[in-house]
């Protein structure tokens, strides 16, 4: 076992494990010839408190129990904890099984530290019992003999596959749809999604349109319009904004950051709930409640869920898709930004990020919080403002490989069925108030292919949210001075933004679809759809030459010959004559020493040789 260094304060020396309580800190190993008998997980208090700890732990307690696992929970005096899950009787996880499985956990889990569970030579946890390195022991949770119980009977042989198909590193036995089916009863859980401050309304009763404007001026404003009769005080407006803002699929956990200090609603909807005072986290639990009850009871429940949107890049100004994905998809920018400061190929990204949100809200599925996509390279670069598949190939292939990427592989391609990525948020970027209002889940307009994808993110800001001076196009598109300004000349040049006055610019009088259009991409986006399709025609006929080939091999028979172009297979009777000719005399005579007397004759006649005696 390792022990607890008294110079360095970590797990750096190593001794005999015995049955007597160590005197300092030990830790066992998990794997034993990079293979390990349980499920070991480990939840740190340091970065985000013991209540993190507490409610990340109840998550995986409550999926890996779903999935058949027996649990064994410690406490340390620090805050933090440990689930153990013994894995069944007879059964282990290699290393390579282990990784992908705690990734996807600590994607969902931000205080659980996977370092232990990845390294197969050194990775050791300290048990139940064990002193700590703040000093006292780790509490075992429960009794001792509900322990011994659960290290004998140990879980379920099932529980990875399932735990794998919960976290969506496999596929669902079921038909996977990316809406839930229409609820026919009458329980407020089939409309709801999550649980605690995170919980939304189900993806498929999620609005994707903005706010409307009287609901948006009280949100930002506090502003209460004339317009709205029916708002006879702050309450009704504060209460319609709520009841929207649910609609659209924010949370208690989101709202909370919107009206926070520096939160685009902190003059308008946090002005409202800050007379509470020091109750004001309540009120808002409970308008939010009451916003919820009353959506699912009047609307929900008589409408059904709605179908899919055919969206279109571009149409009106403002924010576009629900609240979770705009959440992942501004976060995951900004990551971007921060990743490849200074590099152009971070539009790139960006491009390629925004295909991928666009496509999890069209062709994709939620399991435990996480959205899973899988849909090809070919059909993400048409919605990615027609950038090549092979660049899109090459940027996915970097960004699965990056620490803290906000893609992560969770399924390799089979045949026809293409590579599936969960949109995760491991990197949280702190300043992330407003942003998630300035981004749209929507296809990359086809026009960027010939402006330039660089373009792209100042002009948005301009003609869908409204930006105009100059200084706020600099900070919101993460850009200096001289950079910006020449963005700024070329969409001037190209008609897409006009300059207005001193240091505040507008849009233009051109709009994409003009730049498009001009440049006849519409026949470029048909052809390359006529390439994807006898391309997949192609892939799909090699795969069934391919099984079978593998069939006739399977069952002893003998694959037909590859013949080359031209080459035709003999008549029978012509080939039977020919064999019949050939083998009627039988085969030559052969002397053994001819080739030797060819040879010397042939020296002797070209080269001038002659034989010496030896």
């Amino acid at each position: 076992m390792r022990v607890c260094s008294r110079d360095t304060g970590k797990f750096s020396e190593t001794t005999k494990r015995t049955d007597r309580l160590p005197s300092r800190p030990a830790a066992v190993y998990l794997y034993s010839r990079r293979r390990t008998q349980i499920l070991w997980l480990d939840f740190d208090a340091k970065r985000y408190g013991r209540a993190a700890v507490e409610a990340d732990m109840a998550a995986a307690t409550s999926w890996l129990t779903q999935c058949g696992g027996a649990i064994i929970a410690d406490r340390s005096t620090s805050g933090g904890g440990h689930l153990l899950c013994p894995l069944a009787i007879g059964t282990s996880a290699s290393l390579d099984e282990m990784v992908p499985l705690v990734r996807l956990l600590a994607a969902r889990l931000p205080t659980l530290d996977i370092t232990p569970n990845t390294n197969a030579e050194t990775g050791c946890m300290t048990p139940p019992g064990s002193p700590c390195r703040e000093g006292g022991y780790r509490q075992l949770v429960g009794s001792l003999d509900d322990a011994i119980a659960t290290l004998t009977t140990r879980s379920q042989p099932d529980l990875l596959p399932r735990l794998y198909m919960l976290l969506g590193a496999l596929k669902s036995r079921g038909p996977s749809t990316p809406y839930a089916a229409t609820p026919t009863a009458g329980s407020r859980a089939d409309y709801l999604h999550g649980e605690g401050e995170t919980q939304t309304i189900a993806a498929a009763y999620v609005r994707s349109d903005p706010l409307p404007a009287d609901v948006e001026a009280y949100a930002t404003r506090a502003v209460v319009t004339p317009a709205r009769p029916t708002w006879q005080s702050n309450h009704e407006a504060r209460m319609a904004v709520v009841t929207q803002a649910i609609a659209r699929g924010h949370s208690l956990a989101t709202l909370r950051d919107m009206i926070s200090t520096g939160g685009p609603w902190e003059h308008g909807l946090g002005s409202a709930y800050r007379r509470y005072q020091h109750r004001a986290e309540d009120a808002l639990a409970r308008d939010i409640d009451k916003a919820t009850s009353w959506l699912i009871d009047n609307v929900l429940k008589s409408s059904p869920p709605r179908h899919k949107n055919k969206y279109s890049p571009g149409g009106h100004r403002g924010y576009r898709g629900p609240q979770p994905l705009r959440a992942w998809l501004a976060n995951a920018m900004a990551w971007a930004d921060g990743e490849f400061t200074g590099k152009r190929y971070r539009w790139t990204v960006h491009a390629v990020l925004q295909t991928v949100a666009f496509h999890a809200l069209v062709a994709g599925e939620q399991r435990s919080g996480v959205w899973l996509v899988g849909v090809g390279g070919r059909t993400l670069s048409l919605g990615a403002g027609l950038l090549s598949e092979d660049t899109m190939w090459r940027v996915l292939a970097d960004l699965r490989e990056r620490p803290g990427s906000p893609l992560i592989l969770v399924r390799k391609h089979i045949a026809t069925e293409p590579d599936v990525y969960a949109l995760t948020t491991q990197n949280k970027i702190q300043t992330m108030a407003g942003r998630a209002e300035r981004v749209r889940i929507e296809p990359v307009h086809d026009a960027w292919v010939v402006l330039g994808h660089h373009l792209r993110r100042i002009y948005e800001l301009v003609a869908y949210h409204g930006m105009t001076r100059r200084a706020d196009l600099y900070a919101a598109a993460a850009l200096p001075r001289a950079t910006a300004d020449t963005m700024i000349t070329d969409l001037r040049v190209a008609g897409l933004i006009a300059v207005t006055g001193r240091g505040t610019v507008a849009a233009g009088t051109h709009s994409l679809d003009d730049i498009a259009n001009r440049h006849h991409l519409h026949e470029t986006r048909q052809e390359r759809l006529a390439k994807h399709r006898e391309e997949r025609a192609a892939w799909r006929t090699w795969l069934l030459e391919r099984a079978r080939q593998r069939d006739l091999t399977q069952i002893g028979g003998t694959p037909p010959p590859s013949l080359d172009a031209g080459q035709e297979v003999a008549d029978d009777a012509e080939h039977a004559a020919w064999l019949e000719s050939v083998m009627a005399t039988g085969p030559p005579h052969y002397d053994p020493g001819a080739d030797d007397l060819d040879a010397i004759e042939l020296i002797a006649e070209l080269l001038g040789g002659r034989i010496v005696a030896a």
